[in-house]
C-alpha cells in the first residue's frame, strides 16, 4: 500500500487551534481539550488583535453610508480622441443681394438667375453698385440668334456668362437680358455693378437684347419689351431721358449694331415711349 492510499485512509489529525484567539490547550494529562476563552480575563495581547481586527470595518462603514445618502460617484476620464462626428451644413450661396436687387421690386415677368445660371457670382471679382443713375443698352454681339424657344434662350444666356467668366469677370455682364421673344432674364444681380462699358460701369444698369444686330434685325416683342421694361427701370429709379443711352454714344464700339441702334434712337425721341416717361 502506498503513502498515498493510506494518507487518504488515515484518520485525520484534530485541528490546532489558532493561538492568541483566546484559546489554549490543556495540560492536564492524556489527549489535548480546548479551554473556554470566557473561563479566563482576557489580555493585552487579545485586546490589540480585536482591535485591529474591527479597523477596517470602522473605515468602509462612512463610505457606505455617503454612497447610500447620493455622495457623488467618480466620473470617467475624458478621452481626447472621443469628439464627436463633425455635422454636416446645408450648402448656401456665398453671395447675398442686396434689397433692391430683390424680384419683388422687378416686374413679375422677370426670370430669376437661379432658374438658369449654372454658377453663383464671384463677389471678390465684382464691387458693389453706386445708386442708380444710368441706364445702357447693348446686343451680345455673338453669332445671330432668332429663336424664341425657352430652352434655346436659357442656353444663350448661359453661353454668355460662361464667356464672361472665362475672361475672369465675377459674373455675366449684364443685369438684364431681353431674348427674340421679349422675355426678360435676370443677370448680374444689382447689388453688384455691371460689367458692360468700360471706365462708366458706376450706378450703370445693363440691357442686352440677345442676337447679333449687325447682322439680324430685332423682332417687335423685343422693341416692345426694351420700350417697356427701360420705362419701369426709369420710374424705379427716376432715370432721367437724358441718361438712357446705347452702348456705342459712350465708347468706340459698333454695339449695339446697326440695325438696332437706329430704333433704340427712335424711343428717345419726342414721340417715343421713353421720351413720355423722362
Amino acid at each position: 500500500m502506498t503513502d498515498q492510499h493510506s494518507q487518504a485512509n488515515d484518520p485525520l489529525p484534530p485541528p490546532l487551534p489558532f493561538r492568541g484567539e483566546g484559546v489554549e490547550r490543556s495540560e492536564t494529562g492524556e489527549g489535548s481539550s480546548i479551554s473556554d476563552p470566557a473561563s479566563r480575563p482576557p489580555t493585552r495581547r487579545d485586546a490589540l488583535r480585536r482591535a485591529l481586527l474591527a479597523a477596517p470595518a470602522l473605515l468602509i462603514a462612512p463610505a457606505l453610508l455617503a454612497a447610500c445618502a447620493g455622495a457623488p460617484t467618480r466620473t470617467a476620464r475624458h478621452d481626447p480622441f472621443d469628439h464627436p462626428a463633425p455635422t454636416v451644413k446645408p450648402y448656401k450661396p456665398k453671395w447675398h443681394p442686396l434689397p433692391e436687387s430683390s424680384l419683388a421690386d422687378l416686374p413679375r415677368s422677370v426670370i430669376p438667375r437661379q432658374t438658369w445660371a449654372k454658377g453663383d457670382p464671384v463677389p471678390r471679382l465684382m464691387n458693389r453698385m453706386l445708386p442708380i443713375k444710368r441706364i445702357t443698352l447693348h446686343h451680345d454681339g455673338m453669332t445671330t440668334f432668332t429663336s424664341t424657344n425657352y430652352s434655346a434662350a436659357k442656353s444663350r444666356v448661359e453661353r454668355i456668362r460662361t464667356s464672361h467668366r472665362s475672361q475672369n469677370w465675377g459674373d455675366v455682364g449684364y443685369h438684364f437680358l431681353i431674348d427674340p421673344a421679349g422675355r426678360v432674364w435676370q443677370g448680374r444681380p444689382l447689388s453688384w455693378q455691371g460689367a458692360h462699358v468700360r471706365a462708366q460701369n458706376e450706378g450703370n444698369i445693363g440691357i442686352c437684347v440677345m442676337g447679333n444686330y449687325m447682322n439680324q434685325r430685332p423682332t417687335q416683342a423685343q422693341l416692345r419689351q426694351i420700350e417697356n421694361f427701360t420705362a419701369t427701370l426709369m420710374r424705379m429709379y427716376r432715370i432721367p431721358l437724358r441718361e438712357i443711352h446705347t452702348h456705342l454714344e459712350l465708347a468706340q464700339t459698333a454695339c449695339p449694331g446697326k440695325h438696332l441702334q437706329p430704333r433704340l434712337v427712335s424711343m428717345r425721341n419726342a414721340s417715343g415711349t421713353l421720351a413720355r416717361v423722362g
